[in-house]
């Protein structure tokens, strides 16, 4: 073979090479201008994403305890392409179910904290409708990077999913003077304002925007629903496991700062909780317990039970009243809305404590109902007879169930229906985790919504040593898309009369007026 031939095959191959090359490298990275600056991502298969992008100063020197400001542009262009730090949040300790995947290994330290991360199939189009999860954890714990709340799932079925971190606990929610109120809801409402901003460098369509959350992060949805603040951010809405009823008033806000306050041996204002670091106040958070600060007022009921002190504050601005409230007086009437409870959620709070076990008379299982209805008797029967397969313990566990999650979310949809289209789920699938004690319990349902079903499967995941299945996976995410895309999940609208209901289980089922029984004798029990 001549000199000159060698010399053109090699010449051939060594171009091959660098652009198989170059072109590699432009698929496993994409850089978009955004507001701030230039972000670099990366490009996973048929996903673009992006993490750790930041949609508010790092909340540091004059910025913290303080409403949340822009960023400040940086020159060059940013990884995006890592996990960052997450707001200071306590370890969690985990009993039957591995916490780690909901809530990660724990508080990842850093400053620059409040940031978003999106999944992506397409950064071109600009028309692709987005979803935004807020996460969950009582206001006080809990980040958006976990495996759990990936979004690759989402964006392969032709959605921008967005998630975000806000300040939690004392620096995100405790009633302090001379400080904004509601500082985590208004990192939250921050978010939306970047996600309309820079949401069609993504790929998304700024006009048709669903936000949805579970646990404190459906409370939040709900007060945002009904916040003058939040309006023209989002189009549809989301409520899984949440309560238009869980706020506190300012009296009661007040109050548990007040016992802060006592004891810290300090006054309750920002410059005395400026004198902590992150890690002090962290450590100092469990020093007032829900037991030290009486909640019941004329007016208001503890939102929580007596077992969380940290929940959104009526304060005439972000909150201007009870959300249920402004609902029932037609705040939210721009957005659609799809609400929904699991069928045993407070057994996610009951099992480990091994209180269920210890009702054994109907004497103590009437107490302990007396201290949420003023007539235990007749609700117990009532019960007794909508679930005559379970034991006292189980019935306990069911009637807090209706008073946390069950009756907060369907007044909230009766309200909601009067204005706007709502629709109604219960998630019913029971989780084989410690021998299916657990059943549907609080929080069983994300895995499901995200499709994410395999990093909760196992001896103490989620779902139990039996998984999940994988078509109720994909159905459950369907209708959720489907709702982003056009405002119904493919079911029929919920109103006052019929109360339509989808049971998700294995089966599908919507339900006419379920549990009407239950739900009437609730009729005038924390109302407000």
């Amino acid at each position: 073979m001549k000199k000159s031939s060698l010399f053109f095959i090699a010449t051939f191959v060594l171009f091959a090479y660098y652009s198989a090359k170059a072109q590699s490298y432009s698929t496993d990275n994409t850089i978009l201008h955004i507001e701030a600056g230039k972000i670099r991502g990366k490009f996973d298969k048929s996903v673009y994403i992006f993490k750790n992008i930041p949609f508010a100063a790092p909340p540091v020197g004059n910025l913290r305890f303080a409403a949340p400001v822009k960023p400040t542009p940086w020159q060059g262009v940013r990884d995006a392409i890592a996990s960052g730090p997450t707001a200071p949040f306590p370890t969690t300790k985990d009993a039957d179910i591995d916490g780690k995947p909901t809530f990660g290994e724990g508080w990842v330290k850093g400053d620059n904290f409040l940031t978003t991360n999106v999944w992506t199939p397409n950064v071109k189009t600009g028309r692709l409708p987005v979803m935004v999860y807020i996460h969950g954890g009582a206001f006080v714990l809990g980040t958006s990077n976990v495996p759990i709340f990936d979004g690759t799932s989402f964006a392969k079925k032709g959605v921008v999913l967005v998630s975000f971190n806000y300040r939690l606990g004392i620096e995100g929610f405790l009633k302090i003077d001379g400080v904004p109120t509601n500082i985590g809801i208004r990192d939250q409402i921050a978010a939306l304002k970047w996600v309309q901003k820079n949401i069609k460098a993504f790929g998304g369509d700024p006009s048709n925007v669903t936000v949805f959350g579970e646990s404190a992060g459906a409370i939040s949805v709900g007060v945002l629903v009904t916040s003058p603040a939040a309006k023209g951010l989002f189009k549809n809405a989301i409520m899984q496991s949440g309560s238009g009823q869980a706020v506190l008033s300012g009296e009661q806000a007040d109050r548990i700062a007040k016992k802060y306050a006592t004891t810290l041996h300090i006054k309750n204002t920002r410059e005395a909780y400026m004198k902590f670091t992150p890690e002090q106040l962290v450590a100092y958070q469990p020093k007032v317990t829900p037991k030290m600060v009486k909640l019941e007022t004329e007016d208001f009921s503890d939102p929580s039970g007596g077992v969380s002190l940290y929940f959104p504050v009526i304060d005439q601005d972000i909150v201007p009243k009870v959300p249920l409230a402004n609902a029932r007086n037609g705040a939210g009437s721009d957005y659609n809305l799809l609400i929904g409870y699991n069928t045993d959620e407070m057994n996610y709070f009951l099992v480990p404590t091994g209180v269920l076990k210890k009702i054994k008379l109907n004497l103590i299982l009437n107490f302990a109902v007396k201290k949420v209805h003023p007539a235990p008797a007749k609700l117990i029967s009532i019960y007794k007879k909508e679930y005559p397969k379970k034991n006292l313990g189980e019935l306990f566990s069911a009637v807090l169930t209706s008073y946390q999650a069950q009756v907060p979310s369907i007044r909230f949809a009766n309200a909601h229906a009067l204005i706007g289209k709502t629709y109604m789920y219960e998630f019913a699938w029971p989780s084989s985790v410690a021998n299916g004690t657990y059943g549907a319990y609080h929080g069983v349902e994300i895995p499901f919504v995200f499709n994410n079903l395999d990093i909760v499967t196992g001896q103490r995941g989620m779902l139990g040593p039996n998984g999940g299945p994988a078509e109720l996976a994909n159905k459950m995410q369907d209708a959720w898309v489907q709702f982003a895309k056009t405002g119904s999940p493919g079911w029929e609208a919920y109103d006052n009369k019929q109360r339509r209901t989808m049971l998700i289980n294995k089966t599908w089922v919507l339900q006419t007026n379920p549990h009407a029984k239950i739900l009437s004798a609730w009729d005038g029990v924390r109302d407000k």
